[in-house]
């Protein structure tokens, strides 16, 4: 019995999936796990989020051009000399004065109340866009995850493999002892474990790889293992109530329309600017002063009503109005082209799902066909009946088939995932696997 490739085989394997950190027992995730994880720690979502932050801070400033402003003021001079004329005193030694100023405006043209508006739909089209980073880390972890777990199965493909190889080379040994085989046929039965083993080292590489960039995605610090869960995602087939979703559902087309939306607040503004200001001021002023000069009063107090008509400002208003209905038009402009993407991606991720069920499969029949080709050309090998270069290749057709039928299985539920996002549903239907804890649907 051949020893040495089972026991490169088992060192290879030992060494991707027992790997340091990994000798006892890891937690296990799937994808709403992983999700969570993600939500929880991405910076790209928490950069959005401190967007929001900033868009509700400008709320509070834009309710400060109606609320009324109130200032304390305390001024202290200090003269050099003492001057008069006779025993009228012209300039004392010191002068200290206390004053409180409040200011109340009553109309601005319309201005405040369009910035407060502004700065609310700022902060829906930020909590939009919260929610479309949110749906870019659910869809980049998803990628993450499903290229980890093609690695996980390439690797246990690869070393079923193996195995056959091992087996090979134990039925050319036997078949040397007995005369019925040349040496050149064990050789070449040792080429290919060896060939099977350098296969396994890549793919177990690949794996530690894709782990690393969920670690990435996830934020996750320790050593995890990948869990699957079925059945997998289902990819929609009815484009035109995905695309009637997408406009209605669609992050970032929502945050589109509200940007369109602000852009008509700002012509409001720009508009307020023709209009005239009222404002009502009231004054107390509180003086000390040493030695008193004539007619100096120690205390005061007025009010006063003031009303700003603007006649000319070297046509500054008339440019603000046209750059603010040139940003509406290019809002319009820009919702409008993303409306013709939506269409496209929705049309093109129904396609890409609907290409890759029908090779799903074609690829399950192929590997039903190349288990049963090389189960018949192995019985024969065994007998002498065919030769190494007709098992090699029948094992070689298998294990493809079986790769490919692997990846497309993933690239299945990855293309419905991409689906679910065109048309804006992946963020709610995540959050509801990550509400019940589960991997899959």
């Amino acid at each position: 019995m051949n020893f040495r490739g089972v026991f490169a085989g088992g060192a290879v394997f030992f060494f991707i999936v027992f790997s340091p950190g990994a000798c006892f027992a890891v937690p296990g995730y799937g994808l709403a796990e992983l999700w969570k994880e993600a939500l929880a720690s991405h910076e790209r979502v928490g950069i959005a989020s401190e967007s929001v932050e900033r868009s509700r801070r400008d709320i509070n400033k834009a309710y400060s051009n109606v609320l009324p402003n109130v200032t304390l003021e305390e001024v202290y001079t200090r003269y050099s000399d003492q001057k008069g004329s006779g025993t009228l005193s012209l300039q004392p030694d010191y002068n200290s004065r206390f004053e409180v100023k409040v200011t109340q405006p009553l109309y601005g043209g319309g201005r405040e109340w369009s910035l407060i508006r502004r700065a609310k739909k700022g902060v829906i089209a930020g909590e939009l866009g919260v929610m479309d980073a949110k749906e870019g880390v659910l869809m980049d972890t998803a990628f993450a995850y499903y290229n980890a777990l093609r690695a996980k199965k390439e690797l246990d493909i690869k070393s079923a493999a193996l195995k056959r190889a091992d087996e090979q080379l134990r039925v050319a040994e036997a078949q040397f002892k007995v005369g019925s085989a040349t040496k050149a046929k064990v050789f070449r039965a040792e080429a290919e474990v060896a060939a099977r083993e350098a296969d396994m080292a890549k793919a177990g590489a690949g794996l530690l790889d894709a782990k690393e960039i969920l670690k990435r995605m996830t934020g996750i610090d320790k050593d995890f293992d990948i869990n699957e869960k079925t059945p997998g995602f289902e990819a929609a087939a009815d484009e035109t109530s995905l695309m009637q979703a997408a406009f209605l559902k669609r992050k970032d087309y929502l945050m589109k329309t509200t940007e369109e939306e602000i852009a008509e607040e700002g012509i409001k503004y720009a508009k307020g600017s023709f209009m005239p200001t009222l404002s009502v001021e009231g004054v107390y002023s509180l003086r000390e002063q040493s030695p008193k000069t004539s007619f100096f009063l120690d205390e005061s107090a007025y009010a006063a009503v003031t009303l700003t008509f603007p006649i000319f400002e070297g046509g500054l208003r008339v440019a603000e109005l046209g750059e603010a209905r040139s940003r509406l038009r290019q809002a319009g402009i820009e919702r409008f082209a993303l409306k013709k993407e939506i269409i496209l991606q929705v049309k093109r991720a129904a396609n890409n799902a609907a290409s890759i069920r029908a090779v799903i499969d074609a690829y399950r029949k192929q590997v039903r066909f190349a288990e049963e080709n090389y189960n018949m050309v192995f019985k024969q090998y065994k007998n002498g009946l065919a030769s190494a270069t007709d098992l090699i290749d029948a094992d070689v057709t298998m294990t493809s088939a079986e790769l490919e039928l692997m990846r497309a299985s993933y690239e299945y539920e990855l293309s419905a995932l991409e689906l679910k996002r065109s048309a804006g549903t992946l963020l709610e239907e995540a959050e509801v696997l990550i509400s019940k804890g589960v991997s899959a649907p």
